[in-house]
């Protein structure tokens, strides 16, 4: 019997993976400006393949390069933060539908689980967990609706998503309801009622986009009082 071997991961690969997490995390700010020699030191490795990364991550869109000024962490105007939510919501409203459809036994145990592992979270106050989850609930909905192209679209903003779903602010109201708005759309996913599924999951997606704008508007805000002082320094 073979064993499949498996390749070890690129430097580059390494960079890519690390940076994404740092963007997405919350823990690189929105609109900050990167430094190649600086991730090279922190990640421990020389500046080739964090410069390869950073390209990687421009094709991701979590990355702006712009020529003469630097390279810069992606950030999001009031307008593209709605885009990005109208957009979430037509692809994940179509992909309940086609997983209750064909993968509702599935799908219910997982959601399930979720749901209690986010109340548990919610009880301690893990925000960090509370975020993962909900981050998890969501696709765990568009894995299950096998359909490849509602899978592939929904990748185009996921990083994004999640960068500004890191920077709510804690105690921000949507992050406290998460719990409760995902175990009543699981109800209705369980009962089958595929209309009230997708209208309950439209109105929750719809719910988060002022805390988002919000999320965008620290960084905008950020990057304006940079300009101010003449640029990063």
């Amino acid at each position: 019997m073979h064993r499949l071997l498996v390749r070890p991961k690129s430097l580059t690969d390494l960079a890519h993976d690390r940076i994404r997490q740092l963007i997405v995390g919350g823990e690189l700010a929105m609109g900050a400006q990167l430094s190649e020699a600086t991730l090279a030191t922190q990640l421990g490795i020389s500046k080739t393949p964090v410069r390869e990364a950073l390209l990687r991550l421009r094709v991701d869109g979590l990355i702006e390069i712009q020529p003469q000024r630097g390279t810069f962490v992606f950030s999001l105007t009031p307008r593209q933060v709605e885009e990005i939510c109208a957009f979430r919501e037509v692809i994940e409203v179509s992909a309940v539908k086609l997983a209750m459809e064909a993968r509702a036994p599935r799908l219910v145990p997982t959601l399930q689980a979720n749901v209690r592992e986010m109340a548990l979270a919610r009880k301690t106050r893990n925000w960090k967990a509370i975020r993962q989850l909900d981050e998890a609930f969501h696709e765990a909905i568009v894995d299950h609706c096998d359909n490849a192209y509602l899978r592939q679209a929904h990748q185009l903003i996921a990083s994004k998503i999640g960068a500004l779903r890191a920077r709510l602010p804690v105690q921000d109201e949507q992050v406290d309801h998460c719990q409760q708005n995902h175990a009543a759309i699981l109800g209705l996913l369980r009962d089958g009622r595929v209309a009230a599924t997708q209208r309950a999951l439209a109105l929750h997606i719809r719910d988060t986009l002022a805390s988002y704008r919000a999320a965008s508007n620290v960084a905008e805000t950020a990057e304006a009082g940079l300009a101010s002082r003449g640029g990063p320094r």
